[in-house]
This record gives structure tokens, C-alpha cells and sequence, in this order.
């Protein structure tokens, strides 16, 4: 039988394919986009393909240097009468349904829209930077790859809109994806942000958002994690709320960010409170966190895990060497990447990048992880970016002093 997502793709061509006949209007600008000539039907297709290197300078840890398609999706969108929807399956998150993405029905609501299905939720303005804008090859600790690690998407019903200089979103999720055990936990997240100065050549930025997650009985653990050296380099356990339990985990942000002119500033401060009432035995803390626990642990009972408080914040920036300017996009709360002025092999756009991101677990000594990032990237079009970071990764907690030489070469249309 036909792997399901190889006819679900099929499908989806055959479709695009015979709408087009019978299509008033297809365009090809920036993507392939077709209506119906009625216009109540639209399908426009889109994807982009990133692919990773990674050289890694060891120390305590040992990481294997490696080739990596960080991301590579399929993305169907369009609109059937006044209803929107989004079908995105990324290939590198393995078989449908583990590579769903963005998969949801929408509809007009106020100044924005009701989405029904799995999407991010609003809690994060890393989170709402999509991965073809980001300024470094990753996310920093406030996201999914940190902080709220392993639930980026999220099933669920939730709003966002735009009023006035205002953009507002608000969502209820469960805690599976579309791979996971059915039996999961639920969360709620909402985020306000404020650009009062939004204009051609200038943005300041100021935002807030609260996120709470409830874990089930024998739902996946609610984990922070640091990969401070870099993806697919060593990680950092920052803190546990065991699935099994029935543990909760509550989190707050500010956000400040400003651009002017070729200049991008963006900085985000996160608290997050993660419940815990449990034993570890030291050998099990050791294989948990890396290194021995830096507290006294019971003969008989073990290592007592208390409630933690894990504070993360960064400072990234860059630089247009070339004099473009980036943009805000309104809709999401966060900035665009610059778009080139010239195309071609040297006439595209040139950006000097630097990020400091620190996470520290408060109740467990030592407990901390920085990295420092400096990079440049290369616009070669608006489709076409090449990335080159150097990460200079340090765990507090078990010393380890791992760096990694990141390059990317990504397209997306």
C-alpha cells in the first residue's frame, strides 16, 4: 500500500492539476496560485527546502559533525467560499501525521481569525518569527527548542487579530501533536503586542504573554532543555515536570524589539514555574541533568525535586551591511527578514548577526547554560539564504565548553 503522506501529496497535485481547467485566473508571481472562475475556490502551493552543516569544536561532550535537512515542507493554503485553510507537512518530521505542521480551517472573526486545528500557540515572539525570517539558524531558549521544548504545534482553537498598532492572539491546546498518545495534557496561551511606531524606516516593539500547560496522567514530560551548542549538539536538561504526575507549567514574557533604518534590535525575558513533588535517585539525577546533584540526596528516598523556577532571556541584533531595512509584519507581532534591493550571486543583501541567550534553573545550583552566536547571512534573492553562524556554547552545570560552526542553505517560496 502507498505510504499515506506519498497519496496524500498526490492527491493534493492531482487536485491543483484538474482545478486548473476549469480556473479563470492562475497565477505564477511568487508561487503557484490557482482560482476558480467563480472565486470561491483558491489553492496556492508553497515549501521551502532548508538544508544544515554542522562542525562541532568538542570538549566534555563529543558531538558527531553532520549534514541535516533542517526543514523540508510542502505547504497547500487557499480558500473554499469565506472559510481559509492551511495544509503544511514538513518531510523531515517523518511519516504523516509526525510531519504535520500548519493544519487548520479558519474564518474571518472581528479584525482577525478564528483557526481551528493545530497551529502555534501565541505565546512567543520567536515563536511568531517564521523559520524563513529568523535571524540565526535557531530559535533562542524562549521557543520550542528550549523553553517550551518538543510543543511547538499544538492542536487546538484560538484567535489572533490586529487593532489599531495592537496584535493579539489567544489559544486552548491540547499537549499532543498529531503523533502523539492520544491521552495528553492541556494548555492555554495568549500574547499582546504594541508597535506604537511602525513606519518605512523605524519600529519599536513591546509585547507580553502567559502560557500554562497541564500534563494528564501518562502524558510526555514537560521539559526545558538548552542546546547550547547548536542543534544537533549537546543539550542541557534546565527542568522536569513529569507527564505522570499530572504536573503544570506556568510561564510569563516581555518582549522589547526595535529597528531603524539597516539597524534590528529584539530582546525577550521568560519566567516559567514548573511544578515538581518527586525523587530521583542520584544515579537517575546524574542520567537526568549530566553531572552529580549539587544538594544533599537521601540514602533511601533519593534526590527531592522541588518546584523550579527557570528564568531565560536573550539580546540578538543584526546589522544591513547593505542598507535594507526590515520590515514588521503587523499581522504576526514580529519582523520580516530583509528583502535584497539587487539580485544575483554578489547583488544581493548582505547582515552582520550577533545573539547572547542564557537560561538558569533557580532552585538548582549552578543549574545554567549561555550561548553566544555572532553570524553573517546572504540574501542572494527574497527566495534564496545562506546562513553561517559560530556558536560559543557554555553549560555552567557540568562544564562542558562545546562550540559549533552552523551553515544553511535555505529557499522558500
Amino acid at each position: 500500500m502507498q505510504p499515506f503522506h506519498k497519496s496524500l501529496m498526490a492527491l493534493t497535485m492531482t487536485s491543483l492539476l484538474s482545478g486548473a481547467a476549469a480556473a479563470d485566473e492562475a497565477e505564477s508571481k511568487g508561487g503557484l496560485k490557482i482560482t476558480s472562475d467563480d472565486g470561491n475556490f483558491s489553492a496556492s502551493l508553497g515549501g521551502r527546502i532548508h538544508f544544515d552543516t554542522y562542525l562541532f569544536d568538542t570538549d566534555i561532550e563529543d558531538p558527531v559533525s553532520t549534514t541535516d535537512f533542517r526543514r523540508a515542507r510542502i505547504t497547500l493554503k487557499g480558500s473554499i467560499y469565506d472559510w481559509k485553510y492551511v495544509l503544511e507537512q514538513d518531510f523531515t518530521g517523518g511519516s504523516t501525521p509526525g510531519g504535520f505542521r500548519d493544519v487548520f480551517i479558519a474564518h474571518k472573526f472581528l479584525n482577525g481569525e478564528v483557526r481551528i486545528g493545530q497551529f502555534k500557540p501565541f505565546r512567543s515572539m520567536a515563536e511568531m518569527t517564521s523559520s524563513n525570517e529568523i535571524t540565526m539558524l535557531e530559535r533562542p531558549f524562549s521557543s520550542a527548542t528550549g523553553l517550551y521544548e518538543d510543543y511547538q504545534f499544538q492542536q487546538g482553537i484560538g484567535w489572533t487579530g490586529v487593532m489599531d498598532c495592537f496584535t493579539m492572539g489567544l489559544m486552548a491546546f491540547n499537549l499532543r501533536d498529531a503523533s502523539t498518545p492520544r491521552n495528553a495534557g492541556i494548555g492555554t496561551a495568549g500574547r499582546l503586542s504594541w508597535a506604537p511606531i511602525n513606519t518605512d524606516m523605524a519600529t519599536f516593539h513591546l509585547g507580553t504573554s502567559i502560557n500554562y500547560e497541564n500534563a494528564n496522567q501518562n502524558s510526555s514530560d514537560l521539559t526545558a532543555e538548552a542546546d547550547y551548542a547548536g542543534r544537533r549538539g549537546p543539550s542541557q536538561l534546565m527542568a522536569l515536570t513529569p507527564g505522570d504526575l499530572g504536573g503544570d507549567v506556568t510561564t510569563a514574557a516581555l518582549e522589547l524589539a526595535g529597528s531603524y533604518g539597516p539597524l534590528y534590535v529584539q530582546s525577550e525575558y521568560v519566567i516559567g514555574d514548573f511544578e515538581a513533588d518527586y525523587f530521583l535517585s542520584e544515579a537517575d539525577f546524574e542520567d537526568e541533568f549530566g553531572a552529580p546533584a549539587p544538594f544533599y540526596c537521601d540514602p533511601q528516598f533519593g534526590c527531592y525535586i522541588q518546584d523550579q523556577s527557570v528564568h531565560t532571556w536573550y539580546v540578538q541584533g543584526s546589522w544591513m551591511l547593505t542598507g535594507e531595512h526590515k520590515t514588521y509584519n503587523q499581522k504576526r507581532g514580529a519582523f520580516n527578514s530583509a528583502r535584497p534591493s539587487g539580485d544575483g550571486l554578489w547583488g544581493g543583501a548582505w547582515e552582520l548577526t550577533a545573539r547572547y541567550d542564557t537560561m538558569e534553573n533557580r532552585d538548582i545550583r549552578d543549574l545554567k547554560a549561555n550561548s553566544a552566536q555572532v553570524g553573517v547571512n546572504y540574501y542572494a534573492n527574497r527566495n534564496v539564504r545562506v546562513m553561517l553562524n559560530l556558536i560559543f556554547g557554555d553549560n555552567e552545570f557540568t562544564g562542558d565548553k562545546t562550540n559549533q560552526l552552523g551553515l544553511r542553505v535555505q529557499m522558500g517560496w
